[in-house]
Formats: structure tokens, C-alpha cells, sequence
């Protein structure tokens, strides 16, 4: 039997996460792609904040503040900082 590749969650930006990322110079969005990327193969990468269900990344000067669902299929992006 073949690999089949690893299972990646989809990524969904808030309305206010979108705002911030249409508003991204060019390599800004670069490294935003790496940490998204990270996040989709492996939703629980993140730490918890103070809220709860929401988590947040940080690789380097990116910083991404999201929620997964309960299967990991989905993750909500709340907040981005590249």
C-alpha cells in the first residue's frame, strides 16, 4: 500500500485576521506562509493563552493567535503579526 501525505487542517481567517494580512508587504507574507504551514500539520503547536480554547504560535517575528476545532480539521486565525 502507498503513504498517503499527512493530514493538514485548513486554515480560515477571521474578517480582522484577513484585514491584517491583506495589509502584509511581500515578505511579510513569506514568513507568515512557514508558520501557517506549521500550524496546518500540526494544530496543537501552539501554546494556550489565558482564553482558553485559543492558541498561540511564534516562530521568529510571526506571530499567530488561532483556534482549532475539536478534530483539528479546521483552524480559525484570530490574529497575525508578521
Amino acid at each position: 500500500m502507498g503513504q498517503h501525505p499527512p493530514h493538514r487542517a485548513r486554515i480560515v481567517f477571521y474578517d480582522v485576521a484577513l484585514e491584517q494580512v491583506n495589509a502584509m508587504a511581500p515578505a511579510e507574507l513569506a514568513r507568515l506562509d512557514v508558520v501557517l504551514r506549521v500550524i496546518a500539520a500540526l494544530p496543537t503547536v501552539g501554546t494556550s493563552t489565558k482564553r482558553g480554547s485559543a492558541r498561540q504560535y511564534e516562530m521568529g517575528p510571526v506571530r499567530v493567535l488561532y483556534v482549532r476545532t475539536a478534530l483539528g480539521t479546521l483552524v480559525l486565525v484570530a490574529h497575525v503579526e508578521a
